[in-house]
């Protein structure tokens, strides 16, 4: 029944929003589009509700038709299996890209490799997997052969293993599936925060009670509209969605003139005001007084950036390798207001020592940073402390 909602309206993303919303609410199985299970249209199958690869933006019925076609002779491997079983003028580069961001692709993923890596490979290996494959299907026009008969193959398979390709973020690949599919389908923009939010935000929205002291809120802008009041001014509200709950937001007419500008659909914010009672819905409203994007709420809390090597020796060239990833973030040299400190846990000849840089060292602690750290020490030995 879900299923067949979901093919009725599947040309209206904001419809889907809702019925997918719903589908969850129910506690129902939802599996991302695939090239190998999915039809045009939404299915139902073994419990579960399998997206519909013609509900991919930038994905037509006719390339959806030659898919359901070409995997009558059997799934598909890999991506280069796709691209040598489908014609490149009805499955082309933008059809594949799109696939591949919505998760169609998603079968040709290691168990061990993750979303983040296995999308962001498949990414850089489909330029080659599409050039390989119609050199292919020129080789078999003109009729050249192997010395066996065959059509000559090229070494495929090994072109592409030897690609290497960082992962990309978990906000990256959200976003592109919010781009392809109009909803983040296989997790949440909160969700690689939500340890670290929960260190100043400690009440998730389902749990918030109302009182005229001041609380923190933090969740992803889901909606938001503006009106004028009698006086002209402008007032805003928005919701926040912590994945937990939602919780619309109130800005009037002082509060949006100073944060209205941080408020777009998506961006994760973290918002203080009073809760108070709604009684339009019975649930819980707030009245903002101060908004701060994620980095801002980083700078108003956090302690330090720990680099933590107090249970390890140092990785060789540290201290110039620190110096070229932290330079571009330094407070000094962006002007920075409460910037961060940061802390080194260091251990030598047994002894533990906790060296602070000095405060030309201090940086703005952005998400660019800390990824930039994580990838160069690894997540263990890189943390906010608050």
């Amino acid at each position: 029944f879900m299923a067949a909602n979901l093919s009725a309206d599947m040309q209206n993303i904001d419809r889907v929003v809702i019925l997918v919303d719903e589908v969850r609410r129910m506690k129902l199985a939802l599996l991302p589009p695939s090239v190998n299970k999915s039809d045009f249209r939404f299915c139902a199958q073994d419990g579960a509700v399998i997206y519909g690869l013609g509900a991919v933006r930038g994905v037509g019925e006719g390339p959806v038709e030659a898919i359901v076609h070409a995997r009558q002779a059997g799934s598909f491997k890999d991506l280069a299996d796709f691209c040598q079983r489908l014609d490149s003028k009805k499955v082309n580069k933008r059809v594949l890209e799109a696939l591949i961001n919505a998760g169609a692709m998603d079968d040709f993923i290691a168990q061990d490799e993750g979303l983040n890596q296995g999308r962001a490979r498949l990414n850089a290996q489909m330029p080659q997997a599409i050039q390989e494959a119609e050199q292919l299907l020129r080789n078999a026009a003109l009729g050249i052969s192997d010395l066996f008969g065959g059509i000559a193959e090229p070494a495929v398979d090994n072109a592409l293993s030897q690609i290497k390709v960082s992962p990309m973020t978990a906000m990256q690949r959200l976003h592109r599936e919010k781009d392809t599919l109009g909803l983040f389908l296989t997790g949440h923009p909160i969700d690689g925060y939500e340890s670290e939010i929960r260190q100043f935000c400690r009440t998730p929205i389902k749990d918030l009670r109302t009182g005229k002291q001041s609380q923190w809120v933090a969740g992803m802008v889901v909606s938001q509209r503006v009106m004028k009041t009698k006086r002209g001014s402008s007032m805003g509200f928005l919701v926040l969605d912590d994945r937990t709950a939602r919780l619309e937001v109130s800005l009037f007419a002082e509060a949006f003139e100073q944060y209205g500008s941080k408020v777009s659909k998506d961006e994760l914010l973290v918002v203080e005001g009073e809760i108070q009672h709604d009684e339009f819905n019975g649930g819980a409203a707030l009245r903002a007084s101060r908004i701060l994007t994620v980095d801002e709420a980083r700078q108003r809390f956090s302690r330090a950036l720990e680099l933590d090597f107090s249970q390890c020796s140092l990785p060789q060239g540290f201290n110039e390798q620190l110096k070229k990833l932290v330079q571009p973030y330094r407070a000094q040299a962006l002007g920075t207001v409460g910037s961060c400190p940061i802390v080194l846990l260091y251990q030598h000849a047994g002894a533990v020592a906790r060296i602070v840089l000095g405060e030309p060292w201090r940086v703005q602690a952005s998400d660019d940073l800390l990824q930039s750290l994580t990838r160069e020490f690894g997540q263990d030995h890189v943390k906010l402390t608050y």
